[in-house]
């Protein structure tokens, strides 16, 4: 629709036709500057797996040198000029409309200077900031996942590089500095043409026709056609002269829908699910990776959208020519982030991964995979991305089960780290710094937990990474595979397995609170640091807060077997290749006696075994993981196998069992004693007997 000026009466008929046509503005061929460098991508892809060469002949000993994970440092070329200026943008502006039409500003081109951990985060946390660590007017040589800043120390913090909008409220006390101000059109690709060309050196000059909105273009440093630009015209009140005008509302220029537009990317992201290692009994699937960040990048024009449950994203932007495109494991429920050696305040940020640099027509149908590289050792820098995909997917499953069970979600905004640093294989753990904020004096307990859970001393300053992780991570993913194996013993159910596990300590915590958490995980610090090495890392039971320590694993073992279940349905680790499905508790479960081998681990957990067999089978027998589960199934264990408790109870839920868990209850009596008030006594008698089974 045309809009007629209010201060002369247009007649339609005298506005040319091609202003009505959608394939008018296109420019002669060589009129614009075509394939002209542009900041932040590279046409080197890099390797897609690949090892060092002293990690490929390294052993995995915990001495051994630190695994690859895929920390390779962006190299950059030449600073570009900045087509986005104001001065730029308002001659392209007047040129490409034929007269004078002044802009202002609408972004800032600005950097920020962190000086803590917890300026840091303020600036990471902002919903509405895209922060990188490397210039944004820069060629790239090498893409990789940091930039070193040569004027700052290796560990020193970084400035930080983002856009924002001239509205935007900067944040108080944070070190800033707006390196340019910029004149961002929307979607207004002419005009983007035209600034990028006169800023890599093309000349131009424009002449307005009389009576229309018609720009005859001429291009004079090379010898082209010249080309007919039809502006369009906006909307206006009745008081006001309508204005031709780069932008008019929120479309202009050559806006538009997302439909099937070639230039809008759009695509679908996926990750291998590897349920065991005998691919022909459980062939991989490839799964959607659900609400994951996408951020697409060309300049200064940045765009967010999220992937949905199927794996698909499409932005709403159009975008030109050498778009980047890049995945970020973080999503307003969480962030997962992965372990480093040096630049560690960098550990910070969440787990990013690019999938590409695209052309027109290309980022309209992206498709990318992340996969696990075959054979698998600690040291392929693709094992990394894989982790980290699937630990990200397991928050989202999580809280879907979860809400399915009846129990609380976890805390928004939980910070995850993934990692094959530290000393324990195949565990995790759930300290909650972020949510529940350790006491300055902890270091001496936590050094034991960081160097366990975390990364050994070999690889990191233990200071150093507890400076950065006391009250910002939650939640620990363990990815070091029980003996070694990565192939077999390092599957997707494996890792979710660890996931569920801890993730139910977070909704465990939403309901007990930091009081809690703080006796449980200092429990656990301690019995690392000065415990008995056999019963670590939770004791033999005798120490003081024994009982948080036993309600929490209790709890969170119950959870990763019933939510192993929910997901996989057939059990989730396969030993060697018979076919035969495997869940580590108390030994390798198989599928057995009607119940697959989550189920069959946990209903066959034996509180006496130690006695049993008359040696330490067990460390942690005390610990009564299969308890949940006995109050709710509807067999007898006993009847299966008489060294087995007696359980004649039945029908109690999950979600019944999780409000048991209240901040007060730090014993499994306490336990007990809530959970029958709670529910009227619910056969009291034989709950009572089959808690006496457990040794409580």
């Amino acid at each position: 629709m045309l809009f007629a000026s209010c201060n002369k009466e247009i007649d339609l008929k005298e506005m040319p036709i091609s202003s009505k046509s959608s394939t008018i503005n296109i420019a002669p061929e060589g009129f614009f500057i075509k394939d002209l460098k542009i900041p932040g991508v590279s046409n080197n892809k890099m390797a897609t797996s690949r090892q060092s060469a002293a990690a490929s002949s390294a052993s995995s000993s915990n001495t051994a040198p630190e695994p690859n994970n895929g920390d390779d440092p962006i190299i950059l070329g030449e600073q570009l000029p900045n087509p986005y200026t104001v001065a730029n943008m308002q001659q392209s502006v007047n040129i490409l409309y034929g007269g004078n039409y002044p802009i202002n500003a609408t972004h800032y081109y600005v950097r920020f200077k962190p000086n803590s951990v917890e300026q840091f985060v303020t600036l990471e946390d902002a919903e509405d900031l895209e922060l990188q660590d490397y210039p944004m007017d820069y060629e790239v040589i090498q893409d990789g996942d940091y930039w070193q800043d040569p004027a700052q120390g290796t560990e020193a913090w970084q400035w930080l590089y983002t856009v924002v909008p001239v509205t935007y409220s900067f944040p108080i006390g944070i070190q800033k500095e707006i390196i340019e101000s910029l004149y961002l059109p929307n979607n207004n690709e002419t005009l983007e043409d035209m600034a990028e060309s006169i800023a890599g050196g093309a000349q131009y000059r424009s002449t307005k026709q009389n009576n229309s909105n018609n720009v005859t273009i001429e291009r004079t440093d090379v010898a082209t056609q010249p080309f007919n630009y039809s502006g369009e015209q906006c909307a206006c009140e009745i008081i006001d002269e309508c204005p031709v005008w780069p932008d008019c509302g929120n479309t202009g220029g050559n806006g538009g829908g997302t439909g099937s537009n070639p230039k809008i990317p759009k695509g679908t992201i996926q990750v291998q699910d590897i349920r065991t290692c005998n691919l022909a009994a459980t062939p991989i699937t490839n799964v959607a990776v659900r609400t994951a960040r996408i951020v697409c990048k060309r300049w200064f024009k940045i765009e967010r959208s999220y992937t949905n449950d199927q794996g698909n994203f499409a932005a709403t932007k159009k975008f030109k020519n050498k778009t980047k495109v890049v995945l970020k494991t973080k999503n307003e429920f969480a962030k997962v982030s992965k372990v480093r050696g040096a630049r560690l305040w960098q550990l910070l940020f969440p787990f990013k991964k690019r999938i590409g640099v695209f052309d027109e027509g290309a980022m309209a149908n992206i498709s990318y995979l992340f996969t696990k590289p075959t054979p698998t050792t600690r040291f392929d820098r693709e094992l990394v991305p894989w982790v980290a995909v699937t630990t990200h997917n397991s928050v989202i499953e999580y809280r879907q089960y979860a809400s399915e069970f009846g129990i609380a979600l976890p805390p928004t905004k939980v910070n995850l780290l993934v990692t094959n640093w530290g000393f324990q294989r195949g565990a995790g753990a759930a300290p909650m710094w972020k949510q529940c904020s350790s006491l300055s004096s902890d270091f001496s307990t936590f050094q034991e937990f960081i160097e366990f859970y975390i990364a050994g001393a070999t690889f990191v300053s233990q200071v150093n990474i507890y400076g950065y992780l006391k009250n910002q991570m939650d939640v620990i993913i363990g990815y070091a595979a029980p003996l070694s194996d990565y192939d077999c013993r390092l599957t997707s159910a494996d890792i979710k397995s660890i996931a569920y596990h801890e993730l139910g300590h977070t909704s465990h915590y939403a309901q007990a609170g930091c009081d809690y958490w703080q006796a449980y995980r200092v429990r656990i610090a301690n019995e690392l640091g000065f415990g008995n090495p056999i019963a670590r890392p939770y004791g033999d039971g005798s120490e003081t807060n024994a009982g948080v320590v036993a309600i929490g694993e209790m709890w969170g073992t119950h959870c990763e077997k019933i939510f192993s279940n929910r997901h996989y349905g057939n059990g989730n680790i396969l030993l060697g290749s018979g076919g035969t499905f495997i869940s580590r508790l108390q030994g390798e479960w198989t599928n057995g006696n009607g119940l697959n081998a989550n189920l069959n681990a946990i209903e066959n957990f034996n509180p006496t075994i130690n006695q049993l067999l008359g040696t330490l089978t067990d460390p942690h027998q005390w610990i009564p993981q299969g308890l949940p589960y006995d109050l709710i199934d509807e067999r007898n264990d006993f009847n299966f196998n008489q060294n087995l408790p007696v359980d004649n109870v039945q029908n109690y839920t999950t979600g019944q069992i999780f409000n048991g868990l209240q901040p007060q209850v730090r014993t499994v009596n306490q336990f007990r004693t809530t959970l029958l008030q709670q529910n009227n006594n619910n056969q009291a008698a034989e709950v009572n007997n089959l808690f006496s089974r457990y040794g409580y």
